[in-house]
């Protein structure tokens, strides 16, 4: 096929023959075809077999990385080219290729592809460049997109507000420690803790130094846990914490340094300072790994202490 010249400059412009001279391989274009393609139409899908390497000419590529078109993996535009890895792999494309816009491209069959790698040692590099640059950002592509995940993960556990973890994570981590323990036949607890008046601060001076409230306790009670003991926001003004390899003596200890810290805790926001104290209930076993069943007897004993008029630890009996 007789090129024109304006085709054969913006074929000799493409990645594949980049530094090159490009009199020394033109001859052996003959056999290509130079398509025009609309926007929206296909160019290569998973499902078909692609027997040409494809030079984009003018316009642009979408490329996406599912047989819908859902999932946009990336754009490709004029001096670039695509189908190269389904050409050396001789397998079916792993992506579903479209036309952007209105696009020309040069489709180069696979028996020309090889011809020119075996005569000419710097399209055969220009090649392996190509390729070795699309293996980089597919493993850029992945390490976003695991990165990316970690991070919604991170977020669907994590409580806005406070920052601790919240219950979501709570039903998770809370058993597998749980278990852990029982293996190991070692005592833990359940404590849950609830703000003294929460609402009557809300009332008196707004939400927003409610939730300046909410954040300095939960911060003051994260800091003064052992290592070793897991916090959740349970609830509106309610936390729970496992108390891992902790016997009732060391529980009692950590409940009474928190309930200690947070009557101490000076709270400020917006040029006001208000001050809140703790209710604290505990159950503790080594027998049993039902999380609702030991939560059901924290909330029991921490009713009870406030019944018996808050800022105060009880145990459930």
């Amino acid at each position: 096929m007789e090129m024109k010249t304006t085709d054969l400059a913006l074929i000799e412009k493409n990645d594949l023959f980049s530094d090159i001279d490009f009199e020394s391989v033109k001859y052996m274009l003959e056999h290509c075809i130079l398509r025009t393609l609309k926007a929206g139409e296909r160019l290569i899908e998973p499902d078909s077999q692609n027997e040409h390497l494809h030079l984009i000419l003018e316009g642009s590529l979408n490329v996406y990385l599912l047989e819908k078109e859902s999932q946009q993996y990336t754009v490709l535009s004029a001096g670039e080219c695509v189908g190269e890895i389904s050409i050396v792999d001789g397998k079916y494309p792993s992506a579903l290729v479209i036309a952007a816009e209105a696009s020309r491209i040069l489709s180069i069959p696979i028996d020309t592809v090889w011809s020119l790698l075996n005569n000419s040692h710097q399209v055969a590099g220009n090649l392996l460049g190509i390729l070795v640059s699309r293996m980089r950002n597919d493993n850029k592509a992945i390490i976003n997109s695991t990165i990316r995940e970690k991070l919604f993960e991170q977020q669907a556990y994590i409580d806005a507000l406070t920052g601790v973890y919240n219950r979501h994570w709570m039903n998770k981590a809370f058993p597998r420690t749980i278990q852990r323990c029982m293996r190991n036949k070692k005592p833990f607890g359940v404590m849950v803790l609830d703000i003294d008046h929460f609402k009557k601060i809300n009332d008196a001076h707004g939400h927003l130094v409610g939730d300046a409230a909410l954040k300095s306790i939960a911060r003051c009670v994260q800091e003064n846990l052992r290592p070793q003991d897991l916090l959740v926001r349970y609830g509106g003004e309610e936390f729970a914490v496992l108390l891992a390899e902790a016997n009732l003596a060391e529980a009692t200890m950590v409940a009474e340094r928190l309930r200690s810290k947070v009557e101490k805790n000076e709270i400020r926001s917006r040029a006001i300072e208000v001050r809140a104290t703790l209710s604290i209930g505990i159950t503790m076993t080594q027998n049993t790994d039902d999380l609702d069943h030991l939560i059901h007897e924290a909330d029991q004993a921490l009713y009870l202490a406030k019944q018996r008029g808050r800022n105060r630890i009880e145990i459930y009996q």
